[in-house]
């Protein structure tokens, strides 16, 4: 998708349901997003801007966004053209070493085209300020050695200065740059990170990279190719924002590891992703649509777990904070039933509560004029025996189907399932280890999905 006008198309996927539920100006147990004031002017210390944000109680935490939606460019707006769910890092997920002065290179795949774009930097669940002395982009070269094309990079600036200074608990972005960022090409973000940086337990990031991040000694932002420390996370980048058309819009992709694309490593091969290249081919939408995953691996709809907020609790900061989202996607609950704690109704009652929690979603977006869809919960009979948890999917997915909650159902579960003597498991030429698919079952999925929706 570009910031150029576009016409005309044919859909693909599976048919869908009219839901029957009615708008409601309630929220429901969703927490909604007010716009919050973000800005990167305040005292200057030791060359880095101390970031200066006013807060609006997201998900929890104290995100910020942006002031205004327009840019420097007349008759355009902001569009998030990439962006992830943040959380608390686990141990096991953090760096190995400190990243205090230390360059951070990490890889990213955009899903809208534009030439003025700024970046959004995250600390909100750091336990302290982070200071970063540089930030710069530049396209990729081929993922999996961490270099980039040295001849490309940019150097984001906040309030005129080369680094900023993160408070605990916030988010900062950047001044707009002129970059040629292109959809689906892998785009590096490298930094180089002050003395001040939160010990590794105290790191805001998502684990669920799929792109290789690499820790390298030293001052090498610029460097075509870097040494040192790999891993398969991102460390407090959360958005990336392009100028674009104003009636350009994004669709958020709200759910699990399943979104996030478990067993994906350096390719753009997510069903969000194969959703994105299936809109890039269509005429109407090509240039129109960014696509957005806000999966966050091992997270329950209902419960957060210290270190990743519910899924119901993301939805203020993953879509209604997020500026130009008109679409929602959802896919939840396995999480839930797999590892949750049932409530003494059983099957039912966890059946009841996560469509409780749907519901919720639903009404939140629906306050804010995005229309939500939602798939049944994807099979996983070969991940657990337990007749409550396989009849608490049964319920679940029935409610779904049934049309009564979402705007539309897109049946996910229906895609993947194995058809004949074992009907709870994914089929075989789309199981990677019997909860998640693999590439060709993610491809499934994302090719699934009626373009018409979204016209």
């Amino acid at each position: 998708m570009s910031s150029t006008g576009a016409t005309d198309s044919t859909a693909s996927g599976t048919g869908s349901m009219s839901a029957a539920t009615t708008s409601s100006a309630t929220t429901g147990g969703v927490t909604t997003a007010t716009t919050g004031v973000a800005t990167t002017g305040g005292a200057t210390a030791g060359g880095a801007t101390t970031a200066s944000v006013t807060t609006d109680g997201v998900g929890g935490s104290t995100a910020a966004t942006p002031t205004s939606t327009t840019g420097s460019s007349g008759g355009m707006e902001w569009l998030p053209s990439w962006a992830t769910s943040i959380q608390l890092t686990e141990d096991r997920n953090a760096p190995t070493e400190s990243l205090a002065n230390r360059t951070l290179r990490q890889f990213v795949f955009p899903t809208y085209t534009g030439d003025e774009i700024r970046i959004q930097l995250s600390n909100e669940k750091g336990t302290g300020p982070v200071e970063i002395s540089k930030v710069h982009i530049a396209k990729a070269n081929p993922l999996g050695n961490g270099a980039i094309d040295a001849s490309t990079d940019v150097e984001f600036t906040f309030s005129g200065s080369a680094g900023v200074t993160i408070p605990q608990g916030e988010t900062v972005w950047s001044d707009p740059v002129a970059f040629d960022l292109q959809e689906m090409q892998p785009t590096a973000v490298t930094m180089l990170f002050g003395a001040t940086v939160p010990g590794n337990t105290g790191i805001t990031g998502h684990p669920g990279a799929r792109t290789n991040s690499y820790v390298a000694t030293g001052d090498v932002v610029s460097e075509a190719n870097i040494t040192g420390s790999k891993y398969e996370r991102w460390y407090f980048i959360n958005a990336i924002e392009v100028m674009a058309p104003s009636e350009a819009f994004a669709i958020v992709a709200l759910g699990d590891s399943i979104t996030d694309g478990y067993g994906i490593h350096d390719e753009f091969k997510r069903w969000p992703d194969y959703l994105t290249a299936a809109i890039n081919a269509d005429d109407d939408l090509k240039d129109l649509v960014s696509v957005i995953d806000a999966g966050n691996g091992g997270n329950a709809l209902l419960d957060g777990d210290g270190y990743m907020d519910a899924g119901v609790d993301r939805v203020a900061r993953d879509i209604l904070a997020r500026p130009k989202v008109k679409h929602v996607i959802v896919l939840f609950g396995v999480n839930d039933i797999l590892y949750g704690t049932f409530p003494s109704s059983g099957a039912q009652g966890m059946a009841d509560d996560i469509v409780g929690g749907y519901q919720d979603i639903v009404e939140a977006c629906r306050a804010a004029g995005i229309k939500v869809y939602g798939s049944p919960i994807t099979p996983f009979g070969a991940n657990t025996s337990d007749s409550q948890k396989n009849d608490a999917r049964t319920l679940v997915n029935t409610a779904v189907r049934a049309g009564d909650i979402f705007d539309e159902v897109i049946d996910f579960s229906a895609v993947l399932l194995q058809q004949g003597s074992n009907p709870e498991s994914i089929q075989t030429s789309m199981n990677n280890d019997g909860l998640h698919p693999s590439a060709a079952g993610y491809e499934a999925m994302g090719n699934a999905v009626d373009l018409t929706l979204f016209k």
